[in-house]
């Protein structure tokens, strides 16, 4: 785990290092924003705000997170950054809330079941490619551990999920810093703004 964390802090700090301007950031995040928003303001989509995720994080931010770090990881690295942005906004499309969803239906096995829900859903309202079907499916390897991602963007998924679930469950409280120290709260605010302004 030590080894994921120190590359991912790599990938970021190389990101970081090359000394992008406002305005550099800005035009990166307009890119993003054409790449996911038919899904990011899907009424469906929209209804992933309900249901509450990791720490004080909804379904809905986390997997704007989940895309955000999904496109400029593979965008720096020469990947399909707009199916790896586009499945991330999906990835998490199960639609109820897991922290009661044993109690109520007795499926104790979320972690290994929400990813079949999630592109069960997903199918019914966009068209997805191979890429996007295998980053849906496989993201939460090692979890499942016969659903192996079999794309680079999915490898990238699966590092990316954990990586802002961890920062995410870290941030217990609205108060807490945690993913203010890695810019997450300035990714939902900078979409949540540009969706205002494009309607």
């Amino acid at each position: 785990m030590e080894k994921l964390q120190k590359t991912i802090t790599e990938l970021n700090d190389k990101l970081e290092k090359k000394n992008k301007t406002p305005e550099e950031q800005d035009e990166e995040f307009e890119q993003f924003y054409e790449c996911i928003k038919d899904i990011a303001t899907h009424p469906v989509v929209l209804r992933m705000k309900l249901y509450p995720h990791h720490g004080v994080t909804n379904c809905y931010q986390h997997c704007l997170h989940v895309s955000y770090y999904n496109y400029i990881w593979c965008k720096a690295l020469g990947l399909d950054a707009r199916s790896a942005a586009r499945a991330g906004m999906l990835h998490d499309l199960f639609l109820y809330d897991w922290h009661t969803h044993a109690k109520r239906t007795g499926d104790h096995f979320h972690g290994m079941t929400h990813p079949k829900r999630a592109l069960m859903n997903a199918e019914k309202f966009f068209d997805l490619n191979s890429i996007e079907r295998d980053i849906i499916i496989n993201h939460m390897w090692p979890v499942t551990l016969f659903s192996v991602p079999r794309t680079k963007e999915g490898w990238i998924t699966t590092l990316a999920d954990k990586y802002c679930g961890s920062f995410e469950t870290a941030q217990r409280k609205e108060s807490d810093l945690v993913k203010k120290k890695r810019g997450m709260d300035r990714i939902v605010e900078r979409f949540s703004y540009l969706v205002d302004t494009k309607r």
